[in-house]
C-alpha cells in the first residue's frame, strides 16, 4: 500500500517546519557551539594553570635549595594558595609540611596538611605520601596513638608491597610506643611471617625484644 504522502510532499512539510521554527533552531545551534567552546576553553584554562603551577613550583623549590627554609615557606604558601586544585599544588603542600617541620614547626605543619587531607588523600598518586608526613609530624608532637592510624592509613594506600611493609613497620613501632604492645606484636608477627618481605629480618628482630622484655626476671 502506497503511503498518501509523496516524497516530495514530505521534503515540503520538513521545509515548512524548519521556515516556522528557524529562529529555535539557529538558537539552539548557537546554544550547543557555545557549551562546546565554553568546553574547550574550561579545559584549556585548567591546563594552563596546571603548567603554570608546574612552574612555580619548581622555582619555590630554588629557596630550599638554597637553604633559606623561611623564604620557601613563603613561597610555598603563595603557591599553594594561587595554584589550588592542582597536582602541583598537592605536592607543594607535602613540602610546605616538610619545610615546616625542619623548622621545628611541627603543629603548624600537621594542620597544614589536614587542611587538604581529604582532598589530598584521596590521590592515587599523594595519599600514601600524606598519611606517612602526617603521621611523622604527628610522632614528633607525641600523638603516638594518632601517628600509628595514619602510618596504617599510608600503608593501606601503598602501591606497592616494600612500601606498604615499611609503613606497617612504622605503624607497629608507633603503637609499641603508644604503649598498646599488642597491636605491636600482632603487626610484626605477620610482617615477619614473610621471608621475602622487606622488613622480615627486622621484625623478627623487635618480636625477640617483646619477648624477651615478657620473660619474668630471674
Amino acid at each position: 500500500m502506497t503511503s498518501p504522502f509523496s516524497t516530495s510532499d514530505r521534503a515540503e512539510s520538513l521545509m515548512d517546519w524548519f521556515q516556522l521554527h528557524s529562529r529555535k533552531v539557529a538558537w539552539a545551534g548557537v546554544g550547543v557551539v557555545a557549551l562546546a567552546a565554553g568546553g574547550w576553553f574550561y579545559n584549556r584554562s585548567q591546563e594552563l594553570k596546571a603548567e603554570r603551577a608546574e612552574r612555580a613550583y619548581f622555582e619555590a623549590q630554588r629557596s630550599v635549595v638554597a637553604g633559606n627554609l623561611p623564604l620557601a615557606e613563603s613561597d610555598f604558601r603563595k603557591m599553594v594558595t594561587r595554584y589550588e586544585g592542582t597536582p602541583s599544588a598537592m605536592q607543594g603542600r607535602l613540602m610546605l609540611a616538610q619545610i615546616l617541620y625542619d623548622q621545628g614547626k611541627f603543629q603548624q605543619g600537621v594542620d597544614e596538611l589536614k587542611k587538604a587531607e581529604d582532598e589530598i588523600s584521596k590521590s592515587e598518586r599523594y595519599g600514601s605520601s600524606v598519611h606517612l608526613v602526617l603521621g611523622s609530624g604527628l610522632e614528633q608532637l607525641k600523638k603516638y596513638r594518632e601517628a600509628a592510624e595514619q602510618y596504617q592509613k599510608a600503608a593501606d594506600q601503598a602501591r606497592f608491597d616494600p612500601d606498604r611493609e615499611r609503613f606497617e613497620s612504622l605503624t607497629a613501632r608507633a603503637w609499641l610506643t603508644a604503649g598498646d604492645t599488642a597491636k605491636a606484636k600482632e603487626i610484626w608477627t605477620r610482617l615477619g611471617a614473610d621471608s621475602k618481605g622487606t622488613v622480615a629480618g627486622e621484625a623478627r628482630v623487635r618480636l625477640g625484644e617483646l619477648t624477651a622484655a615478657a620473660q619474668p626476671a630471674t
